[in-house]
């Protein structure tokens, strides 16, 4: 199967929504307030050593840097494959240090399609004739 621009641009524009419909999915009622059982996990290491602010700060940074290099992987620029590929390290960096959390059983396979997209757009940047469409001028 060959990638096209069109197909990858809607690749990248499925792999956006994933996310946000698990956030927004999150605060539906039809879910429990897992709050206070959140509070007696693993915290982890960021949220021990780093002020609540400077990890909200941090973790702003990385979404900036995440949706910026999608607009530029959609618009074909040659930066926006570092940076995403930049910004989805960061992200499992934050992910790995940042302590336990629940998961809700009917958003996981959300998750889970949203990570393998986001592998798949690497694979496709990087190792398919898609990647000389970033080298155009």
């Amino acid at each position: 199967m060959e990638i096209t621009k069109k197909k990858f641009r809607a690749i990248l524009l499925i792999s956006v929504w994933f996310p946000l419909i698990g956030i927004i999915a999150e605060f539906l009622p039809i879910f429990n307030n897992y709050e206070t059982l959140e509070e007696q996990l693993n915290q982890g290491f960021l949220f021990n050593s780093l002020d609540i602010y400077v990890f909200t700060t941090l973790f702003s940074l990385v979404g900036i840097c995440y949706v910026a290099s999608v607009i530029l992987l959609y618009l074909f620029k040659p930066i926006g494959r570092l940076l995403y590929a930049v910004s989805l390290f960061l992200f499992l960096i934050i992910i790995m240090f940042a302590g336990d959390n629940i998961q809700y059983s009917l958003l996981y396979p959300l998750e889970y399609l949203g990570s393998f997209l986001e592998i798949f757009i690497v694979y496709v940047i990087y190792f398919t004739p898609l990647r000389e469409e970033f080298n155009k001028i």
